[in-house]
């Protein structure tokens, strides 16, 4: 599997091992369990400079439930030094899942700059007491973390100052518990975050159903024993085992509402601590960004590079830098209290991409980066209408003939599982779709910022989702995804009151491109193309049918297009510095061929997309296996029943002992309902300890 292939597809699923390459450097980690603040065990470094151990204790919760802190401790904290502290709390076990790839580079780095960086694992997750709470997110999670940031901030080494931070988990709870103002709390930086979690997470993309191969590896992480003992007691079953699957939940909640805006900061009054927040072009959160900078709170400064869901450091496709150098004086300004004037500096950094050739496998964006302050001046909508003969129009055409689409459920396949990552060619979904192009550009068309569409429609059926895609074409015909965004036109009127489409009746239906940049050269063409599939991001609708488009005022798509640049290219970037490894550790990658499988045949209407990881690392004496995969159905010609099936095999192999977890879980729709299946198995040695089955049917509801 080529790296980039993993983080198209497992960007979101399994970042913790996507950046994971042997590498041997020097850090020795604590193997001995401490409890509380005196109580720890610890490796010492052997390096030159910047000395530090790391250090495994407990921190105690008001209930009594001990959570598991690693730290990695500068020397100086020993020499009576007050120190400032951050820390990430999140459920992907800090001892073992990410150990190589996620907390050590991170940890190591702030480390060596005198910093104490905390990693906690949630609450019946990882070495971590306590029973698994109900969802991510959860009141136990967020009340933990206040906790977390009380006790920090009174360790007898801590000067009293505390920050969060975090890469998508992290970064969603580092904002939640924002809101909270816990007073130690003084600042956090966060990479790649929602602050919508029904419209821009991974269950409900756009609020259209989604299948996302994470929840599929959480259920199975979930399930794990704790990574110290790992010992199968009558509390591990009844605290992980045997907990609920989580995607039950969220695919029960399957319209917005409370329990989804409960905690999204989308619809609470803004955060009002400082935040340095890291957003990607290739990443389906990045619309957070824009949102936060158009707070009152205007102590946030931003970065949207060109990558995927990653560190920017090690973000695909590049052009990369250090951002843990630029973090660093973030933290040194608002920790450390260091007038070092970052906060004078401009708030907004932007890669504007140059037009980007379709490719699966890009290593590094043309383009180039921009600074300046926010809000960007110089940026003045254009609209653009879709008119007779798939013509793309710089004015709105009086009246025309509606056009028409037969709803091809399978098509959509080059996108891939979000908007996000990079995608090839897109002539060929095109092929299921309306199209409309305008004349080849004259001169160069530059954006920046949230395209919004317009449309009239109409469908033959209650149900029907639209997608919507900005592309480019080329001049030899090939064709790039520049961005795109799903409509579900039950939201049109009010996202908390979901309103069916009669069928025959003529619609209008608004929604926003996701944040991007792109510049349109000359005699490229710039495309529209509107569809009623996105197979497999967008879980398909259960009728055969057709829709209409209506040419007019009320269609259009308005561009954010940049008359003057009022952003400099002289932006500070700090080369990217060598990740630091432990020596006890590596990582391995089985190549089984392409991660992923397309076959849509639109002659037939089947549609079959797969994709699978198999990995395996090794942490001092123990063996870590991963495989996992995933298959996505659907027939043009019965879309109601679609299906997704995922199955995990997580085998832990130690000296004298071999632990291996089997998940299955399978979705199947119909016309009525989503039917959930999920089987996980625990064997050790071979023999299979226990078996647990659920089984639910949900109503589908709009989707």
């Amino acid at each position: 599997m080529m790296k980039n292939d993993l983080f198209r597809f497992f960007a979101v699923s399994f970042f913790c091992l996507a950046m994971l390459f042997p590498c041997g450097c020097g850090i020795l980690i604590a193997e001995d369990e401490g409890d509380d603040e005196e109580g720890g065990d610890s490796g010492a470094v052997a390096h030159s400079h910047g000395k530090f151990t790391v250090e495994r204790e407990n921190l105690t919760m008001p209930d009594g439930v001990k959570l598991a802190v690693s730290y990695w401790m500068p020397a100086a904290a020993k020499t009576g030094s007050k120190l400032p502290v951050f820390f990430e709390l999140n459920g992907y076990r800090k001892d073992d899942l990410c150990y190589l790839s996620w907390d050590y580079p991170v940890g190591a780095y702030f480390a060596r700059h005198g910093y104490v960086v905390a990693k906690v694992d949630l609450r019946g997750t990882g070495d971590s007491g306590g029973a698994l709470p109900e969802a991510e997110y959860s009141e136990e999670e967020l009340s933990d973390c206040v906790e977390i940031i009380r006790q920090l901030s009174q360790k007898r080494w801590s000067n009293g100052k505390v920050g969060m931070y975090g890469l998508s988990w992290g970064a969603f709870n580092s904002l939640m518990v924002a809101r909270r103002k816990p007073p130690a709390l003084k600042a956090i930086l966060i990479a790649h975050v929602s602050d919508d979690l029904y419209y821009q997470d991974v269950h409900f993309i756009d609020g259209v159903m989604h299948t996302d191969v994470w929840e599929a590896m959480i259920d199975t992480y979930n399930a794990l024993p704790d990574t110290r003992t790992r010992a199968l007691t009558p509390e591990f079953f009844s605290n992980r085992f045997d907990r609920p699957p989580w995607h039950y939940k969220w695919k029960e909640k399957n319209s917005d509402g409370p329990f989804w805006r409960k905690e999204s900061a989308r619809f609470h009054p803004p955060v009002e601590i400082p935040v340095y927040v890291i957003g990607g072009l290739l990443d389906g959160y990045r619309d957070t960004v824009v949102r936060l900078l158009d707070s009152p709170n205007k102590q946030i400064k931003a970065d949207i590079g060109p990558w995927n869901h990653s560190w920017p450091d090690t973000g695909v496709p590049g052009p990369n830098y250090e951002w843990r150098k630029k973090a660093l004086r973030w933290w040194d300004h608002w920790l450390k209290g260091t007038g070092n004037g970052i906060m004078d500096e401009p708030r907004f950094m932007v890669f504007v991409r140059d037009a980007v050739p379709p490719s699966e496998d890009l290593k590094s964006t043309p383009g180039e980066w921009r600074c300046g302050n926010w809000p960007i001046g110089g940026i003045k909508g254009r609209q653009f209408y879709p008119g007779e003969n798939r013509k793309l129009l710089a004015s709105a055409p009086g009246e025309a003939k509606p056009c028409s689409l037969v709803y091809k459920a399978g098509s959509g396949t080059s996108v891939h599982g979000w908007w996000g990552e990079t995608s090839g060619d897109m002539a060929f979904d095109d092929e299921s779709s309306m199209v409309f192009d305008s004349e080849p550009l004259k001169e160069t068309v530059e954006i920046i910022g949230i395209p919004k569409v317009n449309l009239a429609v109409s469908a033959d059926a209650p149900l029907f989702q639209w997608s919507v895609r900005l592309e480019d074409v080329w001049p030899d015909g090939t064709v790039s995804l520049v961005s795109g965004t799903l409509i579900n036109p039950a939201d049109r009127e009010s996202r908390l009151k979901a309103s069916p489409m009669v069928p025959g009746e003529k619609i209008k239906i608004a929604g926003e491109i996701h944040f991007t940049t792109w510049k349109f050269r000359p005699n490229h063409k710039i495309r529209l193309s509107i569809c009623n599939a996105q197979f497999p991001m967008a879980w398909p609708t259960p009728c055969k049918g057709s829709t209409k488009l209506y040419p007019g005022a009320g269609t259009c798509v308005e561009l954010p297009v940049v008359e003057k640049n009022t952003l400099t290219a002289s932006c500070d970037l700090p080369k990217p510095e060598p990740e630091e490894w432990p020596p006890d550790a590596s990582y391995s990658e089985e190549n089984e061929g392409k991660s992923s499988h397309i076959d849509y045949k639109p002659e037939t209407g089947q549609a079959v997309y797969s994709c699978g990881i198999n990995q395996k690392m090794t942490i001092r004496d123990t063996l870590y296996h991963m495989q996992e995969k995933n298959v996505w159905k659907v027939s043009d010609q019965d879309p109601a029943h679609a299906t997704y099936e995922a199955a995990t095999n997580y085998a832990i192999q130690s000296p004298d002992r071999e632990l291996r977890l089997v998940v299955k879980f399978r979705m199947a729709s119909d016309e009525k309902n989503f039917n959930l299946t999920t089987v996980r198995q625990l064997f050790e040695d071979k023999e299979l300890i226990r078996e647990k089955k659920w089984e639910k049917s949900i109503p589908r509801g709009n989707h």
